[in-house]
């Protein structure tokens, strides 16, 4: 006696026990059940894509260079173009590097290489952070750090030793080192299956290329800025350098997580849009049903835009119902999924995602209000314009016609 009449009468309409309206009551749960499924899975789709684009930007883009200045016949005087590009608005760090592409052998296994070449007075923080982590210090003369992918695929663990190969050039020929493995480290990324790092004075021999680098890695303030300060910076340095920024390296990851992010988001969203047509068919269906009903009530007094109100009232019950559960679902399962994947993981003892073919090897999940509330509200504009045509029906039904016989 307390509620409201439209409401009451819209949650008794929706949620009969009646057999005369079971098919109704039946509908109105598929409707809800659509909803729920529809929000729970858009919610959860934009978080894992939203992770995604996070890990490319904080993880990838923080190890990969974003900008990197090379110079294949080598620069001898990098300190002094080190210094002067220092002053550079929009730069965060500027770090050298040597990079030789081979081979790494050990026990009859074959193993392709970038073999990174740094300097320990001149790290990247990537690199320190990542040495930090993992214990362990730039490598010295002879010595190889090796990524767990690369060690785990040629049988090696620290302190066993690697042969690599060099193709070399016509003064020096193909070059033949030993090093040993100094420590075993794991980015979570792509670099795991083709980095190797070692010191960058070494590197530089092994190409000939004695005190001397074949470029510069530079982290930048905004990545999306990094072609028009490579531009930028070719001015201050001789002709023989060029650059390479991280759009050319890994901008077709970006664009995919950017497409897939789209695309998946509007097959899911259809699934609320069904759930709209779901709502108009049960609405329909119960005005077809109850309009000797509507007719009685409006012969008690009830006006048509209280019978409008009850058939909205309908639709926003089930609207209501779907979107929070959903909503709740979906936040529930983006925050649990990368815990849920681990344990399948450990389960199954396979990985859900490996740097072989991903860009990482976890499932990253970004949950972000604006999301929901945009996903929710969305779907609550959308299934209250599907209410409107049924009500206005309902409103429409004329007494005298429906009770005359």
């Amino acid at each position: 006696m307390f509620k409201p009449l439209p409401v009451y009468i819209g949650w008794r309409y929706t949620f009969s026990s009646s057999s005369k309206d079971s098919l109704v009551s039946f509908i109105s749960f598929l409707a809800i059940a659509g909803l729920v499924i529809g929000v729970a899975l858009l919610i959860l789709v934009t978080s894992v894509m939203n992770g995604f684009e996070r890990e490319l930007r904080q993880k990838i883009l923080h190890v990969v260079p974003h900008l990197v200045l090379v110079n294949k016949s080598g620069d001898l005087n990098w300190r002094f173009h080190l210094s002067e590009l220092a002053d550079v608005d929009n730069i965060i760090e500027i770090s050298p590097y040597t990079e030789a592409n081979g081979l790494l052998f050990a026990g009859g296994s074959t193993q392709a290489v970038r073999f990174l070449g740094i300097s320990e007075t001149h790290m990247p923080l990537s690199f320190l952070e990542l040495l930090l982590k993992e214990n362990l210090s730039v490598p010295v003369h002879d010595e190889i750090l090796l990524s767990q992918s690369i060690a785990d695929s040629l049988g090696v663990s620290q302190g066993d030793f690697v042969r690599f190969v060099f193709p070399g050039n016509k003064l020096r020929g193909v070059g033949l080192n030993y090093f040993k493995v100094a420590g075993i480290f794991l980015t979570h990324t792509e670099l795991d299956q083709v980095l190797a790092v070692g010191n960058l004075d070494q590197v530089g021999e092994i190409l000939g290329l004695d005190n001397m680098i074949t470029g510069l890695r530079i982290q930048v303030v905004d990545p999306f800025m990094a072609r028009d300060l490579g531009y930028e910076l070719l001015r201050l340095l001789p002709r023989d350098y060029g650059f390479q920024d991280w759009f050319q390296t890994h901008g077709n990851l970006y664009q995919a997580i950017q497409l897939s992010r789209n695309m998946v988001a509007l097959l899911v969203f259809l699934i609320i849009v069904i759930a709209a047509f779901n709502i108009i068919s049960m609405l329909m269906m119960t005005v077809t049903n109850k309009r000797r009903e509507i007719a009685i009530l409006q012969t008690l007094g009830i006006g048509r835009a209280a019978i409008t109100h009850i058939f909205l009232a309908q639709g926003t019950i089930i609207s209501v119902l779907g979107i929070g559960v959903g909503a709740l679902l979906g936040c529930l399962g983006a925050t649990y999924l990368a815990d849920l994947v681990h344990l399948f993981e450990n389960f199954s003892q396979e990985r859900f995602l490996d740097t072989s073919v991903y860009p990482i090897d976890y499932v990253p999940v970004d949950l972000r209000l604006v999301d929901v509330v945009l996903i929710s509200m969305t779907a609550a504009v959308l299934n209250a314009t599907a209410c409107l045509y049924p009500a206005l029906r309902a409103s429409g039904v004329a007494p005298a016609e429906e009770l005359r016989y």
